[in-house]
């Protein structure tokens, strides 16, 4: 049986847009010149709804690169990559507005400004070149080195073991 929440946290989805900045290099071939390489960079936006609370940023980000189709990344308490949010506004959003949320901190002041606030859906701005830098999950190439070794040991800063021990045992978050 659960326990009535506290607060509305708990209960609502709120609405994300997510953009994330992917890179790839395209050939140019010009006439009487060698092919030169042209990088673009497209960006791909998924919207995702997810419960917001203090203790839930690592389910945040892998739940992001799961909509994306990137779960071979394995995001972990000593492995996480930054992203940028714009506040919800009701006129004028800018994207210069965004706010970087770096950590565990800065995401709970990003919880914090939207749940006091009713706007229908929030941006949040990834960049994919900061996601390739995470390693790659068990069930991907282990062996690239990316990891240093004790980072699937660390418990979740919410203190949920089920989470520790899903990771131990080759699930995802």
């Amino acid at each position: 049986m659960s326990l009535p929440s506290p607060t509305c946290e708990l209960e609502k989805q709120y609405a994300f847009t997510i953009a994330l900045t992917v890179y790839s290099s395209l050939k140019k071939n010009m006439k009487g010149k060698a092919s030169a390489l042209k990088d673009v960079k497209p960006v791909k936006t998924k919207e995702l709804f997810f419960p917001l609370q203090d203790d839930n940023y690592l389910l945040f980000l892998q739940s992001i690169l799961e909509k994306h189709g990137q779960d071979q990344y394995k995001v972990s308490v000593h492995k996480c990559y930054p992203f940028k949010f714009v506040p919800p506004k009701v006129k004028g959003q800018c994207v210069s507005d965004a706010v970087d949320v770096d950590n565990e901190i800065d995401y709970k002041e990003m919880v914090e400004k939207l749940c006091h606030n009713d706007s229908s859906t929030t941006k949040i701005l990834i960049d994919m070149k900061q996601v390739e830098r995470l390693p790659l999950s068990e069930s991907g190439d282990e062996t690239s080195g990316a990891s240093d070794g004790d980072d699937h040991l660390a418990p979740e800063p919410s203190g949920t073991r089920s989470a520790l021990f899903g990771s131990l045992q080759g699930g995802s978050l």
